[in-house]
């Protein structure tokens, strides 16, 4: 009995130290790979805020997806270390786990499709954390991305997963900047060039606006005449705006434009006919 107590004292102070040290040497590599990203993340210069905010989502987005890669590697190599200090052998092991990844590889090609995938989709920074995108028939802010898939949640609060391998065609509604276009639809008894003139004043006057300076990169242009429609004459407007900007400038152009042409009189058309006896 004092023998079998002495054996395990014994490797206690020998392989049972040893392993206490690689657990928590994993868990301190871990943290260095989180303290890693975070301080890349404070070295972004400020000096232009849109520039630093895209590169932020960049970091963010490859810097999760490489701790995620970097603690599956340092777990495989962690647990064969602890293997290695209890004793068993590692060489059927491994050939035996070579065997098996080869038998579930050609059984799961669709998972080594998604991954090669998502690999391209970080690669050539696609979209990130934070974007706005249509993708597999959704669209959603991106909440996670990982080597395997993408997370979306909409407008109503829904959280879509998407294989990468399912993704084909990406649309990034929000990728450095973005524009807001309003088609402003008024009636054909109206001058024409006032109406251009009254909207250019309402541009400058959002422009001037602190709520809206950031989120306006250009001034609002005015196209001219889109089309001419059954009851009423189409002008186009557009503005280039600040990535996740559009919506918001969307809506305060058209409650403005509605309350000016109200001030105005102008008469926003609706649709009519004209019969002739």
């Amino acid at each position: 009995m004092a023998t079998d107590g002495q054996t395990i004292t014994a490797w206690l102070t020998t392989s049972g130290i040893k392993i206490i040290g690689i657990v928590i040497g994993l868990i301190i590599l871990s943290q260095i790979s989180r303290w890693s990203v975070r301080w890349v993340e404070r070295l972004i210069p400020e000096k232009d805020p849109l520039q630093a905010a895209e590169v932020k989502k960049s970091a963010q987005t490859l810097g999760n997806t490489l701790r995620d890669a970097l603690w599956v590697v340092f777990s495989f190599v962690a647990l064969l270390m602890i293997l290695g200090e209890l004793g068993i052998q590692l060489g059927p092991l491994l050939a035996t786990a070579g065997i098996g990844a080869l038998a579930i590889g050609f059984g799961a090609q669709s998972l080594v499709k998604d991954v090669i995938n998502g690999f391209f989709i970080i690669l050539e920074n696609q979209y990130r954390i934070g974007d706005a995108i249509e993708v597999a028939g959704v669209s959603g802010l991106v909440e996670s991305l990982t080597l395997r898939r993408t997370v979306l949640r909409d407008l109503e609060g829904r959280v879509h997963m998407i294989p990468n391998g399912e993704i084909k065609i990406v649309s990034n509604l929000s990728k450095e900047w973005a524009r807001s276009v309003l088609d402003i639809g008024i009636s054909y008894r109206e001058d024409l060039d006032r109406i251009i003139a009254l909207l250019s004043r309402i541009g400058k006057e959002m422009e001037s606006d602190e709520r809206f300076k950031e989120a306006l990169l250009e001034p609002l242009q005015i196209l001219g005449v889109e089309r001419f429609g059954e009851s009423q004459l189409v002008v186009r407007m557009v503005v280039k705006t600040a990535p996740l900007k559009q919506w918001e400038v969307s809506r305060e152009l058209r409650k403005r434009i509605k309350n000016r042409f109200d001030e105005e009189g102008i008469q926003i058309p609706y649709p009519h006919r004209i019969l002739f006896w």
